[in-house]
C-alpha cells in the first residue's frame, strides 16, 4: 500500500442506526466478532494517514472506550446532536490545523470497503488536484442512495438524495457511495455556506459537491465496479448480508493461500487468524483473535478457537481452545474445554469431555478423558485416567499439582493440592491423594472394602417390600 503523506481521514461513527433497533451505537453492531467500525479502520490506516479522526455522538462512550481498547492512535470528536453528514464533518472543524491537505470521509457502516479502493480514491484526488473526489458505482437497484447527476458532457453536477430526488433522477444508477476525498480547505470553508432546506431538514455533505461543482471548481468521481464493497447495513438484515459477504472473502484468501475450508458457508473466521497449508478446517468453527493454526492440521467439527496457537499436525475435534498454546501433534478432543494459559508439549492427548485450566502438560502425556486439570504441571510420558480431578481451589485459594515423569494415575483419583507426584510413581484407582508420593512409589488412598453376604438379595427384597 502506498503511504499517503498528505492525507487525514475522517470516519462519521455518531449514528444510532434506528433501523438497528438496538441500545448500542451503530459503528459497534459486530460482523464475524469484530465492530463495523473495525474494518473501516483497518483499512483506513493501510493508508498509513497522517491521523484519523472518529466523530462520536450517541451512546459515545462506548465508542470512545472501544477506540481506546483498540485504536487508540484515533482521535474522537463529539457530534453531541445528529444534524446530518455535513455537520459532522464540521465537528472535526477545530483540529482543522492538524489536518492534512487531503481529507478522506469515510462513513462506519460501510466495512466492507478495501483499503486498496480508498488508496485509489486518494490517489486519484491527490493527480488530478481536484477540489473533491467521490467515489461512485451502480447498483442493480439503486434504491436508497444518492444519485451521481451529470451534464451532457459527463461532467458532475451535483449528488441528489434518494428523498429529494425526481423521478427521473431515481432512474440514475450511477450512485454516491458516501465516501469521498476533498480538499481540506474547500471542505471546511464549504461547510460554512451549507443549509438545512431539504427533506431530511439535516446538512448535507453532498451540499459542498454541488457548490463547488457550480463555482467552476474541479470536481472528480472514481468509478468502483465492485459495488459489494460499498454496501451499506441499515439494519440487521443487511449486518447479515455484510458479515456473509466478510466470511467469504476472508475464507477464500485462506483457500487460495492452501487452506482447506470444507464448507465455507459454516465456517466463521476472523481476518486476524493465521493458518498453514494443509490444513483442513471443517464445518462449523469458529476461529478468532491472535490465532496461529500450524500446517497440516485438521480442526473441527464444531470447534472454537481463540487467541491460541495450534502446533503443527495437531488435530481439535469439536472442543473449545482459549488463550492456549497446543503444541505439535497433539489431538484435543471431542467436546473438551482447553482454557487460557494452557501449553502442551509435542504429542500430547486431551481427550474427550476433558477440561484443563492455566496447566502444562509436557511430551507424549495423555489425559484421555473425562478428566479436570487444573493448576497442574505434568511432566513427559504421564498417563491420568479416566475420571481424575486436580483439586485445585480450597475454598480461598488455588494452590498446584505436579505430576513428574513417567507417572501413571489410576482412574477415578482425586490429586488434593498442593501435592507433588514424584517420577515413575502409580497412584492406584480410586484414590485420594493428600499428601506428596515419592518417586517409584504405589499410592492407594481408599477407604476399606466391606462385603456382605447375601446383602444384595436381602436389599432387593427389601426394596420390594416398601413398594407392595
Amino acid at each position: 500500500m502506498v503511504k499517503q503523506n498528505n492525507l487525514s481521514v475522517i470516519i462519521l461513527a455518531a449514528g444510532k442506526g434506528t433501523r438497528m433497533k438496538s441500545s448500542y451505537p451503530k459503528a459497534l453492531h459486530q460482523i464475524l466478532g469484530k465492530p463495523m467500525l473495525y474494518y473501516i479502520l483497518g483499512s483506513a490506516y493501510l493508508l498509513e494517514p497522517k491521523n484519523v479522526f472518529v466523530v462520536v455522538g450517541y451512546k459515545k462512550d462506548l465508542v470512545k472506550a472501544y477506540l481506546e481498547k483498540d485504536f487508540p492512535r484515533a482521535i474522537a470528536v463529539d457530534q453531541d446532536r445528529q444534524l446530518g453528514t455535513a455537520h459532522a464533518v464540521a465537528a472535526v472543524s477545530g483540529h482543522r490545523k492538524k489536518l492534512a491537505g487531503q481529507v478522506l470521509v469515510l462513513s462506519s457502516d460501510c466495512p466492507l470497503i478495501d483499503g486498496k479502493t480508498l488508496a485509489n480514491l486518494a490517489q486519484k484526488q491527490d493527480k488530478t488536484q481536484s477540489s473533491a473526489t467521490i467515489l461512485s458505482t451502480e447498483f442493480p437497484d439503486p434504491a436508497g442512495y444518492g444519485r451521481i447527476v451529470k451534464d451532457r458532457d459527463g461532467n458532475l453536477l451535483k449528488v441528489v438524495e434518494e428523498a429529494d430526488a425526481a423521478p427521473d433522477q431515481k432512474l440514475i444508477k450511477q450512485v454516491n457511495t458516501s465516501i469521498y476525498c476533498f480538499h481540506r480547505d474547500r471542505l471546511f470553508d464549504g461547510l460554512k455556506d451549507i443549509g438545512s432546506s431539504n427533506t431530511q431538514n439535516e446538512y448535507y455533505l453532498t451540499d459542498i459537491v454541488e457548490q463547488l461543482a457550480a463555482a467552476g471548481k474541479k470536481v472528480s468521481t472514481l468509478h468502483l465496479a465492485d459495488y459489494a464493497q460499498v454496501l451499506g447495513v441499515n439494519d440487521r438484515i443487511q449486518l447479515a448480508e455484510a458479515e456473509k459477504s466478510m466470511q467469504k472473502k476472508i475464507n477464500e484468501k485462506l483457500m487460495v493461500q492452501g487452506v482447506t475450508i470444507r464448507d465455507p458457508q459454516n465456517t466463521y473466521i476472523q481476518d486476524t487468524v493465521i493458518v498453514g497449508q494443509d490444513t483442513i478446517i471443517h464445518p462449523g468453527c469458529l476461529i478468532s483473535g491472535k490465532t496461529a493454526i500450524g500446517p497440516d492440521c485438521r480442526i473441527g467439527p464444531f470447534s472454537q478457537i481463540a487467541d491460541s496457537t495450534i502446533g503443527d499436525r495437531t488435530a481439535v475435534n469439536a472442543s473449545v481452545v482459549l488463550g492456549a498454546s497446543i503444541g505439535k501433534e497433539n489431538t484435543i478432543g471431542p467436546y473438551s474445554y482447553i482454557r487460557p494459559y494452557t501449553h502442551t508439549g509435542i504429542g500430547v492427548k486431551i481427550g474427550g469431555f476433558c477440561e484443563v485450566k492455566k496447566s502444562t502438560i509436557d511430551h507424549k502425556s495423555k489425559v484421555p478423558h473425562l478428566s479436570y486439570v487444573g493448576d497442574t504441571h505434568i511432566g513427559k510420558g504421564v498417563n491420568v485416567g479416566a475420571s481424575c480431578v486436580t483439586v485445585n481451589y480450597d475454598g480461598f485459594s488455588k494452590h498446584k499439582t505436579i505430576i513428574e515423569d513417567g507417572v501413571f494415575i489410576g482412574s477415578d483419583t482425586m490429586l488434593v493440592a498442593p501435592v507433588r507426584i514424584g517420577k515413575d510413581a502409580l497412584v492406584a484407582a480410586g484414590s485420594v491423594i493428600t499428601e506428596d508420593v515419592p518417586d517409584g512409589c504405589l499410592a492407594i488412598a481408599r477407604g476399606v472394602q466391606k462385603n456382605i453376604q447375601q446383602g444384595a438379595l436381602r436389599y432387593r427384597e427389601k426394596k420390594r417390600k416398601d413398594q407392595s
